[in-house]
């Protein structure tokens, strides 16, 4: 639960987390999911293309490759959790 009473940073992280949650930890063909393989590639770049629009302007405060360790560690936190 986020205890900020930001509008913006809860929007912010809301929809980081709707995009995190997507993250596929396989390929379709069965192997493990690398940053060379196209959904992480697509993963990443939707993550730095969430904007955080704060009075009426949008930021895009994630470059690819903080996106990229985000990518990462949804996968590891997701494999941890199959175990």
């Amino acid at each position: 639960m986020i205890k900020s009473k930001s509008e913006a940073f809860q929007d912010w992280v809301n929809e980081m987390d709707k995009v995190l949650s997507e993250t596929q930890t396989i390929t379709i063909d069965g192997q493990p999911m690398e940053a060379s393989d196209d959904h992480f590639k697509s993963q990443i770049n939707k993550l730095a293309k969430v904007p955080l629009v704060l009075d009426d302007q949008a930021i895009y405060p994630l470059n690819l490759w903080t996106t990229s360790d985000l990518v990462h560690s949804e996968i590891d936190a997701k494999n941890m959790e199959d175990e």
